[in-house]
């Protein structure tokens, strides 16, 4: 078996058995980024407040979380209702700030904060629970199939699969390859991201140290690592856009130089914007980075190429 051609249709459900199960790799990427989830879930439902409605890092997550609310409801559930979970999330949202208007004369308050938590905490638990249950059940495809392929396990049923519409299928496609032998050769040989494996080390190490320091460590380290994390980045960045000319490379070195350099200035206490200073500075560097990393080679391609005469 192998994983088939991403199809046209978003939200097309195919035959148990036609995707691979994910391996070893796969299966580790799935359960770090579902601790990561149900660790935000904790934060939102313990030490979430309404004044947290002004915070950058919430408001970042808070867009996240609807933007991905179609692909928790359709694939987790099994249904195709294309954008109307969204339309109605924001409804809910825009309902709610319509009604803070009318009793307390203000578009924000406690319902308003309420509506806009409880949506963050369901999309993140249910992504969450989905990634932990799919390293545990090697479930084939996108994560979200979990709880499906768990309740039908539980019924001894056959489940639909789902293709993974995220990176995690490029890991998958990466391991299966390696392990088979039918790892296509690099498409860009002076490209030293031409590779999942590549990228999973580059970028995957700094991202996992950042978040230990972060949740971990005492204020040295928990400003320090981040700092060297993101000049890491900026630096290697700049010598792959350098020998490639990789697009997102061009966009993220000088982007994740600018963060590194904030959060030393930061560890070196040369500046503070107030105690949420960690939080704006290293987690709109980390969004700032995956929406380049997600957009730009969408928007220009994989290589910029030299276009001067010859």
């Amino acid at each position: 078996m192998t994983t088939p051609p991403v199809p046209e249709e978003t939200f097309r459900f195919d035959e148990p058995g036609t995707l691979v199960k994910p391996r070893w790799i796969g299966r580790l990427v799935r359960l770090i980024l579902g601790i990561l989830c149900l660790g935000l879930v904790w934060k939102l439902a313990v030490d979430s407040t309404i004044d947290d409605l002004t915070s950058l890092p919430y408001i970042a997550f808070g867009l996240f979380a609807l933007a991905l609310i179609p692909y928790v409801i359709n694939i987790g559930f099994g249904v195709r209702w294309g954008m109307w979970p969204r339309v109605a999330f924001a409804g809910l949202v825009l309902g709610s700030t319509a009604y803070s208007y009318m009793t307390h004369g203000t578009l924000v308050a406690q319902i308003f904060w309420l509506v806009v938590n409880g949506m963050m905490i369901y999309t993140y638990a249910h992504l969450g629970l989905s990634f932990c249950l799919a390293a545990v059940l090697a479930t084939p495809g996108c994560e979200m199939r979990a709880l499906a392929h768990l309740a039908g396990l539980l019924r001894q049923q056959d489940t639909r699969e789902h293709y993974c519409p995220g990176f995690i299928r490029h890991v998958d496609e990466w391991e299966i390859g390696r392990r088979d032998g039918t790892q296509a050769s690099p498409g860009n040989h002076s490209d030293l991201l031409d590779g999942v494996g590549a990228k999973l080390a580059i970028y995957g190490i700094p991202f996992l140290a950042l978040q230990v320091a972060g949740n971990l460590a005492g204020f040295l380290l928990a400003t320090m690592i981040p700092a060297i994390a993101f000049l890491f980045v900026g630096i290697f960045c700049l010598y792959n856009a350098y020998r490639s000319r990789r697009v997102h490379c061009i966009f993220m070195a000088p982007w994740c130089l600018a963060a590194g350099t904030m959060t030393l200035l930061y560890s070196l206490r040369m500046i503070d914007f107030g105690p949420d200073t960690w939080s704006i500075i290293v987690n709109t560097g980390l969004a700032g980075a995956f929406l380049i990393y997600i957009g730009s080679e969408r928007m220009f391609g994989r290589y910029f190429r030299d276009t001067s005469p010859k």
